[in-house]
């Protein structure tokens, strides 16, 4: 599956026009300021500065949250330092990742609601908080969500890692494309301890075909990261095939034990 980013904001401009926008923060459910119009201007058409249909509030926090990261995976550290003691064992085959904010209070909360409770709508103000996140990437020539695991799909019925990458790709003018697949079935990573997290990922994914992504910059995108062992497998497979860089960047990412 493949996408061009003006039928994605042809699309969201409907379903705007359709459904009204949002008079609440999505994250906290906070009033917002009267009179604005944060996709009539159609998606894509805007900065994400400019109105990403959240609160000040839950800006500043998320901002203080992710204030100094590890430069390779995103994962708050205290400064000066620049590398987590896992990057510091050059741990992962992705070049960076960014999460928009720590997976705890009202951002976990509506990523809860956007993956189990269908409230799809919020893909989008949380991929303006990504491309926030991600901008250090830019430029990027290629979008791809992670693939979810086939039997998840069936139940939920969508993929929120590709709705989020259609999304972004709306927002940024960047095609997006559904390349990776699963390639085996294997236990619910959220079950599992950190080292059987990966070995749990170890070659489970695959393109879905050929393709030569040579000297592509790719940007991967998915929900939520905890060990990394998600990205870095789809990392595995994109430089697989081909891709110069592979970055990453999720809406919330939870914090290291």
């Amino acid at each position: 599956m493949s996408g061009y980013p003006w039928l994605s904001r042809v699309f969201c401009s409907l379903t705007s026009l359709l459904f009204g926008e949002p008079d609440v923060c999505a994250l906290c459910g906070a009033p917002l300021p009267r009179g604005r119009h944060l996709f009539s201007r159609g998606c894509g058409a805007r900065s994400p500065d400019e109105d990403p249909g959240i609160c000040q509030g839950c800006l500043e926090d998320l901002s203080a949250e992710m204030s100094w990261v590890c430069q390779v995976c995103g994962a708050p550290i205290r400064p000066p330092l620049r590398l987590c003691p896992d990057c510091q064992k050059n741990l992962y085959v992705f070049d960076g990742q960014r999460s928009a904010g720590i997976y705890q209070g009202d951002l976990k909360n509506a990523i809860a609601r956007m993956k189990f409770q269908g409230q799809r709508w919020l893909a989008r103000p949380l991929a303006m908080l990504m491309s926030k996140a991600a901008r250090e990437f830019f430029p990027i020539d290629l979008i791809v969500p992670v693939p979810l695991e086939p039997g998840s799909l069936v139940r939920r019925g969508y993929n929120q890692a590709l709705d989020l990458a259609k999304e972004l790709s709306a927002l940024t003018s960047v095609p997006f494309m559904a390349i990776l697949k699963r390639e085996k079935r294997y236990a619910h990573q959220v079950e599992l301890g950190r080292n059987m997290r990966w070995r749990n990922l170890r070659e489970s994914m695959s393109p879905r075909r050929e393709m030569n992504l040579r000297a592509q910059r790719v940007l991967l995108v998915d929900d939520v990261t905890t060990t990394g062992a998600t990205l870095d497998e789809a990392a595995r497979v994109l430089k697989g095939m081909g891709a110069d860089k592979v970055f990453c960047v999720t809406a919330a990412r939870t914090m290291k034990r």
